[in-house]
């Protein structure tokens, strides 16, 4: 990896953000415009991974299996041949440790990087992106300054969880990353833990602890108290005759929709799996037609069951999850917590269960935050962010799910115009297209933008 670029020219491009996303739009451009000059950004110890898939652990398996996980649509092969040179016994249906994954995307990166003339990968973090006439200039906090045509802001899950409670009297207690290294690591073998939420990240966490060796109680609680559905197989049904605006012109529609086509389902011998699945190629359009009201009353009353059966767990996951539950090494609790206090070594934390004024407690020897990245962008306290957001150049939306973008990745500024040359891609667009976080969605945003900014600079003879 270089990083001795020439400070004097600007970049065609620069991604600012080095995880999935940014790997995945610089390899996208350097294919389509290997004589584009491109930078990417980048802080991580290991770049190219991003919070998902950065474990070390072994049990934290990817929700998709490898034949929907390809980082390139027009090679969707490129996963699983990839993964049977490490993994010899390992086919279409393999549901790959996420760690592996990490490192399919790490060999994607240093690709992209390695003997390129063309793109550099510049270590720091960026921490202020303004424009003058038609260059973007992008600062760094190791005093690196370069500028660009085009910025392209892949940021992935910017927040951590948001804490339920206050937490400041356990504070060594309380784990509120719940992907740090050590979140799973430093517990007495039969100590107690708390995981806050019942959702994907609490069955990561409670696998790594066992990988790890504990063997204590394990607490999860959340309002609802579901469980993610497990994979399996069906029988595919693709729509082919759905009506967008008529069938899902509202929440209460879609869900009529819905079970009415999940019963139609079950007497042709299919399962539900395969009516949720079957709408993934409309979930935008859906999302889009919706209006702000509409949004909010599907985020308050039909989220939750929307997301645990659409993100599914790995069927292993599932297996061993039901192994945890049937012993009683994994207690699930239906409720939101109250407070949390010290006594001793442990920390006593308060919740209400759900439906009633009844009060628990819980005696713990850890807390781990398990609800999942927040989505309050007001809330980030990035330099980088906080100055764009100050001079009105993006906007966070009413939902406060991420930024206003337009329908190719461009920022919406405050005024209500699209900023030319200011791109992102991945959660950032949830707000405009509901589902932005997974590969399958963002390998197409990445592949859409690079074919955007290569027509874009060589139509205004920026490349040569």
């Amino acid at each position: 990896m270089r990083n001795n670029f020439d400070s004097g020219t600007p970049f065609h491009v620069v991604v600012v953000g080095a995880g999935a996303s940014g790997t995945l739009v610089a390899a996208q451009f350097k294919r389509l415009a290997p004589h584009g000059r491109l930078a990417l950004i980048g802080n991580a110890d290991r770049p190219a991974r991003g919070v998902a898939y950065e474990t070390l652990y072994q049990s934290n398996l990817l929700n998709v299996a490898a034949s929907k996980m390809s980082a390139f649509p027009h090679d969707m092969d490129h996963f699983v041949s990839w993964l049977k040179s490490r993994l010899p016994k390992a086919d279409v249906g393999t549901f790959a440790p996420r760690l592996l994954y990490g490192e399919y995307l790490a060999q994607i990166f240093d690709e992209t990087v390695d003997g390129s003339k063309n793109v550099e990968y510049i270590p720091g973090l960026a921490i202020s992106v303004s424009r003058k006439h038609d260059l973007w200039t992008i600062r760094l906090d190791n005093g690196v300054s370069l500028e660009a045509r085009t910025v392209v802001l892949a940021l992935g899950n910017l927040l951590p969880p948001s804490d339920p409670v206050d937490f400041s009297a356990v504070a060594s207690n309380y784990w509120r990353n719940p992907w740090a290294q050590d979140a799973a690591r430093g517990i007495a073998t039969d100590g107690s833990v708390l995981l806050v939420g019942t959702g994907l990240t609490m069955v990561d966490m409670a696998l790594s602890l066992r990988e790890v060796g504990h063997r204590g109680t394990i607490h999860a609680i959340s309002r609802h108290g579901r469980l993610y559905q497990p994979h399996k197989a069906y029988k595919a049904t693709p729509l082919l005759t759905v009506n967008v605006p008529e069938d899902f012109k509202s929440p209460v529609g879609a869900l009529r929709w819905i079970r009415a086509e999940i019963k139609a389902a079950g007497k042709s011998g299919s399962d539900w799996s395969a009516v949720i699945d079957s709408l993934r190629p409309y979930t935008a359009a859906i999302w889009q037609g919706w209006n702000p009201a509409q949004r909010a009353s599907f985020l308050r009353h039909a989220r939750n069951l929307w997301d645990i059966h659409r993100h599914r767990m790995a069927p292993e996951i599932a297996n061993q999850l039901s192994i945890l539950l049937e012993d009683r090494t994994l207690i699930i609790h239906h409720g939101r917590l109250v407070s949390a206090n010290p006594l001793g070594q442990e920390a006593v934390v308060t919740w209400r269960e759900t439906g009633s004024n009844e009060i628990h407690t819980l005696n713990v020897a850890r807390v781990v935050n398990c609800t999942g990245p927040s989505r309050d962008y007001s809330q980030i306290e990035s330099p980088l962010i906080a100055g764009l957001c100050a001079a009105g150049l993006i906007v966070v939306d009413a939902l406060r799910l991420g930024f206003e973008t337009d329908t190719d990745g461009r920022f919406i500024a405050a005024k209500g115009e699209a900023v030319q040359g200011l791109f992102t891609l991945g959660p950032i667009r949830i707000s405009g297209l509901w589902e932005s976080i997974a590969i399958p969605e963002i390998r197409n945003q990445a592949l859409a933008l690079a074919e955007l900014l290569v027509s874009e600079t060589i139509e205004s003879s920026i490349l040569t």
